[in-house]
């Protein structure tokens, strides 16, 4: 009796220590990876090209393949540590594996330091598996490993918007010069991912919004200005911020008023608006043109659901694509753009932050307070001639110019 007391008391003593111990292996002082995120436009063409691949030729029941350079696969696992993490994160591909290496901050949780992790994911005849797995000084064996990746699938297929990405790959294929995505296309995504995804709260606001933006359109004009369309339910907005989330709001109304931009429905992404009241169509303006509301709005909503740099690096990518085969490269439609950018990213960007972009827009608007001067700007450029006068993106003529339209756009009334 007294053996198994002592080894009770033991055990609760050394079992603390034991973690304890197991902690500071695993966290360490500094990264190790440390990157910044750099997205150019022929990442956003290559992006595109895989969609437009998928949009064009997958069936439903189809097997298909996506393939992915190095690059961009280092570039992904990059961006998503960094988005979802604030870490940097490092992928390099092999002959039927890759190395994966990780770095989270851990901002004071549990501790200060970071949270490094190298492994190796190895090629079988199904999906990967992880070996040789490294967090921080602390050596995880194969076997463990090989115990606990089984459990972690499962947990994750809980999760229907997970599930759904399991069920759907069939395989992955890795050397050195691609990753080889294997997977079945069933034609939609199911309705508990859309569930999933859109839940019954975003659905309630995004209802909410949808509905007034309804009834205010039967007293607008065939045409009306984006400052008209926003205060009204940025005011809403601010009424249900007082006992809710204010960057929630802000997100909603955003999507709403970019879907009655360009014209969409939302039940593009969700079935179930179909039945909702629809605001009649109107061309919406800034400074009496369209497309600089569609810039405003379509970078504002990837600024407040994704970030800014990709936000910005999309409206950059449209204006190289316009200069090949299109109305050619427009900085005034990068000014759209980048202030789309900034008005999103203040919506998201805090609580309070939020409140104060409610605040601003919610006592009225004018085409200025979002829209940057604009007339003095170079527009609908050919490739040449963009390239003869600025150099290309990476030019001395093209960073002043975009130096420029930054100051006119940190300057916008609606930021203040």
């Amino acid at each position: 009796m007294r053996k198994l007391a002592l080894f009770i008391i033991t055990l609760a003593l050394g079992l603390p220590l034991a973690l304890v111990a197991l902690l500071f292996l695993a966290i360490e002082d500094h990264p190790l990876v440390d990157r910044r995120v750099i997205l150019t436009p022929e990442h956003v063409e290559r992006a595109k090209q895989i969609i437009d691949a998928h949009r064009y030729w997958v069936r439903p029941g189809m097997l298909a393949s996506a393939r992915v350079i190095p690059a961009d696969a280092d570039l992904a696992a990059n961006y998503l540590a960094n988005r979802f993490g604030k870490g940097s994160a490092q992928v390099a591909l092999a002959d039927r594996n890759a190395v994966i290496r990780l770095s989270l901050p851990l901002n004071g949780y549990p501790l200060d330091g970071y949270l490094n992790l190298e492994a190796t994911l190895v090629e079988t005849a199904e999906l990967p598996q992880l070996q040789s797995v490294n967090i921080g000084k602390l050596s995880l064996p194969d076997a463990l490993t090989d115990m606990l990746m089984p459990q972690l699938v499962r947990w994750l297929r809980y999760s229907p918007e997970y599930r759904a990405g399991f069920d759907t790959l069939r395989l992955v294929k890795m050397s050195p010069n691609e990753l080889n995505i294997i997977y079945r296309w069933e034609g939609d995504f199911p309705h508990e991912v859309r569930a999933a995804v859109v839940d019954n709260n975003e659905r309630e606001r995004l209802l909410r919004y949808q509905s007034l933006l309804a009834a205010n359109s039967k007293q607008y004009g065939p045409v009306v200005s984006l400052s008209e369309v926003l205060p009204p339910l940025v005011r809403l907005a601010s009424e249900r911020s007082v006992s809710g989330d204010a960057l929630a709001e802000n997100r909603a109304l955003i999507l709403v008023t970019t879907f009655y931009v360009l014209g969409i429905s939302l039940e593009q992404i969700l079935p179930e608006a179909a039945g909702w009241p629809r605001p009649l169509r109107h061309t919406v303006t800034i400074d009496k043109r369209d497309d600089f509301a569609k810039h405003f709005m379509v970078s504002a909503t990837i600024a407040a659901y994704a970030d800014t740099a990709l936000a910005d690096v999309v409206g950059l990518y449209k204006e190289v694509e316009d200069s090949r085969s299109g109305s050619g490269f427009s900085f005034n439609d990068i000014a759209a753009d980048r202030a789309g950018t900034k008005f999103g990213e203040k919506a998201v960007a805090s609580e309070s932050s939020a409140q104060q972009l409610q605040r601003r827009v919610a006592s009225g608007l004018k085409d200025s307070d979002l829209m940057p001067v604009w007339s003095d700007l170079p527009e609908f450029m050919a490739e040449a001639e963009f390239k003869r006068r600025f150099g290309g993106i990476d030019a001395p003529a093209y960073r002043e110019m975009m130096r420029k339209i930054e100051q006119r756009v940190a300057a916008l009334l609606v930021l203040h």
